[in-house]
């Protein structure tokens, strides 16, 4: 009997215990959890699509066009779920990006890597995907940066810069007198690739005057095409094994492998071969290389990257503007009329020109706020007790800031749908490297656009040579009013059709 009572006892006494203790732990995570800022509000999802099919579907084709309207819907910063195991945090006003990009930019230093770009390993050595902590990445950034950012490299770059624009223009000039319609974005696309290739290894890789698909172009622009494509891996990571035997990875890694033997065994080849110097960025590679501080696969990385980079990006921003300034004739006319009064006889623009043209400037700036090359910036948060705007952001949540919505955001500009260069020359009050985040069309914090100076130069050049001496009238009659500048989203945010102008 004593027995059953102090059995009986002991179960209560410790089920009590269980109870108490159940009752500390559960209260405990209670406040723990009422300690840490909610996390952003978003769309309801399917338990196991999460947000995917709008993904997919409304966001496939102007995800920043969609992510502004969502922001609308649940606030500058929302969240989205891509399937079982990725949420992405989107950024859309100036004052959330300003504390992403300053006060945790060494927590979002890292790349949001999409699953197209492990093909090859490509992202493995990719300056453009490696974390700001790897020692590669470092090296990588301080090579160009001596090479597209510092007073050094720009000298070198000027006249191969000014001798490009000034082919450039010639090469308008025989096209004037046809009659027939030239294709900015190819001519520029051209240009830009030849001034890119020189400053990388002293050659040319397309000639203007050779129409058609040319050698280089068919190279790499497949592989451009086949990485704007969006991927089901990113959301259910465990397709990765049949997307590389049937999917996009596949197709890339067989285009990706066709640009690579081009650098590595035709450009590099040659220049270990010859044992000249050039004065050129692959001399300090292949230095570095016979110093075993970089392979050749890196370089072969390296000079891809910077083809990619910094090829579109510069092409794509004077498409826009050459299409803003058609579809609005007076501004096309301050333009033209500051570079007739500023250079006179002058048959070609040079850079130093470029100090005396405030509009054309203005018109570069304007151009790069409504249509960033990149609108979508992607980090990964790779640190604990991230918050932003008073919500908490988890480790390995991808961090995206949509430039787009930014540059169009009604609290910071007036009328901000419309093409007005003249809101840049105002006090100039907005820089491209200030401390206003309502202006930041190449990023900012350790992952800024490297080549940020050399855009800003280049991208002046290239749209004065086409304006100077120049009248471009639209095809088939149309008026400035009925253009459609309507965007398409991939690599860079490309007009939704080829913008075709007759010079005259």
């Amino acid at each position: 009997m004593d027995f059953c009572c102090h059995f009986l006892a002991s179960v209560l006494a410790t089920l009590v215990t269980i109870g108490v203790l159940h009752r500390y732990i559960v209260q405990k995570k209670k406040n723990s959890e009422a300690s840490l800022p909610r996390p952003p509000p978003g769309p309801a999802g399917n338990l196991l699509l999460g947000n995917l099919l709008y993904v997919i579907g409304p966001l496939r084709h102007n995800p920043h066009r969609g992510l502004a309207s969502l922001a609308k819907t649940y606030g500058s910063i929302l969240s989205l779920r891509l399937g079982l195991t990725r949420t992405l945090v989107v950024v859309s006003s100036y004052d959330v990006a300003h504390e992403a990009l300053t006060k945790n930019d060494a927590a979002l230093a890292a790349r949001l890597v999409p699953d197209n770009v492990c093909a090859l390993s490509y992202g493995t050595t990719s300056m453009v995907f490696l974390p700001s902590s790897n020692p590669l990445w470092r090296q990588l950034r301080v090579i160009i940066g001596a090479g597209f950012s510092s007073s050094r490299g720009l000298n070198v770059i000027r006249p191969i810069l000014e001798r490009r624009a000034r082919q450039l223009a010639e090469y308008l000039r025989e096209c004037s007198g046809s009659g027939c319609p030239v294709n900015i974005r190819e001519v520029v696309n051209g240009t830009v690739l030849n001034v890119i290739s020189n400053v990388l290894f002293s050659e040319d890789v397309v000639d203007l005057r050779v129409q058609g698909t040319q050698m280089f172009k068919g190279l790499i622009v497949p592989v451009l095409e086949e990485w704007s494509k969006p991927s089901i891996c990113d959301a259910f990571p465990f397709f990765a094994p049949l997307e590389h035997l049937l999917g996009s990875r596949r197709r890339i890694s067989t285009h990706l492998a066709k640009l690579y033997n081009f650098f590595d065994q035709g450009i590099i080849k040659r220049r270990l071969a010859s044992c000249e110097n050039h004065n050129d960025l692959l001399d300090v590679l292949l230095s570095r290389h016979a110093m075993s501080k970089l392979t050749r696969q890196e370089i072969t990385t390296f000079l891809t990257d910077m083809f990619i980079a910094a090829s579109d990006t510069s092409t794509v921003t004077v498409q826009w503007a050459m299409a803003q300034l058609l579809r609005h004739p007076d501004k096309m006319k301050k333009v033209t009329f500051e570079l007739a009064k500023q250079l006179g006889s002058k048959d070609f623009v040079m850079e130093g020109d470029l100090t005396m043209l405030p509009y054309l400037h203005a018109v570069v700036k304007e151009t790069l706020r409504l249509h960033p090359a990149v609108p979508l910036i992607p980090r990964e948060v790779v640190g604990d007790d991230v918050s932003l705007g008073g919500f908490h952001v988890s480790n390995g949540t991808g961090v995206v800031i949509n430039l787009w919505a930014i540059g169009r955001d009604e609290r910071a500009w007036l009328h901000p749908e419309e093409f007005i260069p003249e809101r840049f020359l105002v006090g100039e009050e907005v820089h491209l490297t200030g401390q206003d985040f309502i202006y930041k069309p190449f990023g900012a914090g350790r992952r800024v656009c490297p080549g940020m100076e050399y855009t800003t130069r280049s991208v002046p050049l290239l749209l004065a040579s086409i304006l100077h001496k120049f009248e471009w009238r639209l095809t088939d009659g149309m008026a400035p009013e009925d253009m459609e500048l309507n965007d398409r989203y991939g690599t860079v945010l490309n007009p939704a059709t080829p913008l075709l102008v007759v010079p005259v």
